[in-house]
């Protein structure tokens, strides 16, 4: 048998780590993490806690940032001052914790924004999705 390319040697590795995740955690597992490594470009060397760690990480600083720009416009638009913000701020957060527990969801919240006030905001799929 010749010398293994770069990409027959890459296929054998994945393959191999498919094997090994199939056997440790399920079949199951397996097919997740490779539809999400596929879906996300991930290669196979960046460990599931480093990609948990980085999504959480970005999570936290999608909140914070969409969090600061709308404190911003609520002072400067509206006039907000420290107490209506840090009202808003709690109600934000309780908010939050509501759809991370699954009290309510995306598609529950947009149905009830859009019947109690006519405004209806499309969410992407992946919001729609359970569990998202």
């Amino acid at each position: 048998m010749g010398k293994l390319s770069k990409e027959e040697l890459a296929r054998y590795s994945g393959a191999g780590w498919a094997i090994r995740l199939a056997e440790d955690k399920g079949i199951e597992a397996a097919k997740a993490e490779l539809e999400q490594r596929g879906a996300l470009n991930i290669p196979l060397g960046v460990k599931k806690t480093d990609i948990d760690q980085f999504c959480e990480s970005e999570k936290t600083n999608t909140l914070v940032t969409v969090m600061m720009m709308t404190v911003v416009t609520l002072r400067d638009e509206f006039g907000f001052g420290a107490e209506r913000i840090h009202r808003f701020i709690d109600r934000f957060n309780t908010k939050t914790k509501c759809l991370l527990a699954d009290y309510v969801n995306w598609e529950e919240l947009r149905d009830q924004l859009a019947e109690e006030t006519g405004i209806r905001i499309e969410l992407p799929e992946v919001f729609l999705e359970k569990g998202a």
